[in-house]
């Protein structure tokens, strides 16, 4: 039977590379790595099966409910049967390597290509492109030896960017049963798909398609370097009006964070004449959920706070998640931040957000 507590806890696998090794863990956001080698088995039993409430290897997921939005472990239900048999996979994270055409600004080096290159730059380093390729291999490999995936219903792949690379097209092909699955993506929208993954995806049940949008325009471009909204608001709609791809839902991650939150109400007003529904009339859906890092809420000042509360009513995501913010964390981290890269990138966070410039 799956636990009580969190599906994923039973039922959920999420597999990532760190320092080129296999690891795994029972979702992506859970607080304890397991290395994916002779021992998985054992170790990952006793990491994971004792928990059945709050602790702080779910902290994530916590301190999205104490705001009231929906987090990763309330979705366990939606793929994961009550009764479905303890230690059988039914859902899937694919995070194999971190190949990327973006360096967003609450991204970093451990999950983007992009952001190693401009790292390198930086420091005056010679700049030595990776190679995944063997890395993903041998843990495709891995996972195929370690676990079955007769029972997987639902595969979701992070990076990187996935559409940036084949490890996707690598690992569904071994999937035994792929008219049952459902394959979510969580991608920058910049690439549309080729004809080779079009073709792939018609075989499974259903499509995610989850694009990381942190606003439109200015703001888009600021957080999403180099990534364009024109682009990526084009390849959006160019796939809502694609027929042949009958089996493809839009979803929206946006990432919260201390100046971007002012403006979601541009976005919600976009997806609303841009991307409401798809073709068949399924709702665009919006997931909200907190940064980590220099760019997190808890940062915002006071009187930016004043202003969002003021902006949003107060059964509002973005209110709700200010509302409880503990006292303002300092910005010289933040400060640091924008000093170095923005001159690099003929950027600035001023032109990006004008409303919130005089608050800083």
């Amino acid at each position: 039977m799956a636990n009580q507590f969190c599906r994923y806890l039973s039922n959920g696998l999420s597999f990532f590379v760190r320092q080129n090794e296999a690891m795994v863990s029972p979702c992506c956001w859970f607080g304890k790595q397991i290395p994916l080698d002779s021992q998985f088995q054992r170790n990952y039993k006793n990491a994971v099966d004792s928990v059945n409430g709050w602790t702080n290897a779910c902290s994530a997921c916590k301190v999205l409910e104490d705001a009231g939005q929906q987090s990763l472990r309330q979705t366990g239900p939606d793929w994961i049967h009550g009764d479905a048999p303890h230690g059988d996979p039914v859902c899937i994270d694919i995070n194999l390597d971190i190949n990327c055409n973006a360096a967003c600004v609450t991204c970093g080096a451990d999950s983007s290509s992009l952001w190693k290159i401009e790292n390198a730059k930086l420091l005056g380093k010679k700049i030595k492109l990776e190679l995944y390729d063997d890395t993903v291999n041998k843990s495709i490999s891995k996972i195929l030896e370690s676990v079955s995936l007769d029972q997987v219903r639902y595969v979701k792949f992070y990076g990187g960017e996935p559409l940036f690379t084949d490890t996707h097209l690598k690992f569904i092909k071994h999937i035994p049963y792929p008219e049952q699955v459902t394959l979510h993506y969580t991608t920058n929208g910049s690439i549309y798909p080729n004809d080779a993954v079009l073709n792939e995806w018609k075989n499974f049940k259903t499509i995610i398609f989850a694009a990381s949008l942190d606003g439109i325009k200015e703001q888009f471009d600021y957080v999403r370097w180099p990534l364009p909204w024109h682009k990526v608001s084009k390849n959006l709609i160019r796939l809502r009006e694609n027929k042949d791809i009958w089996n493809l839902m839009f979803r929206v991650e946006f990432t919260a964070n201390f100046l971007n939150t002012y403006y979601f109400d541009r976005l919600e007003d976009w997806i609303k004449n841009n991307l409401d529904i798809n073709l068949s009339g399924d709702k665009t859906e919006i997931n909200v959920h907190p940064c980590w890092g220099i760019w997190e809420l808890v940062k915002m000042p006071y009187n930016i706070r004043e202003a969002v509360l003021k902006k949003y009513p107060v059964n509002h995501v973005i209110h709700r998640l200010v509302a409880n913010l503990p006292e303002p964390t300092p910005l010289l981290p933040w400060q640091q931040f924008v000093n170095t890269w923005d001159p690099r990138r003929n950027n600035s966070w001023q032109t990006a957000f004008p409303e919130l410039a005089r608050y800083i």
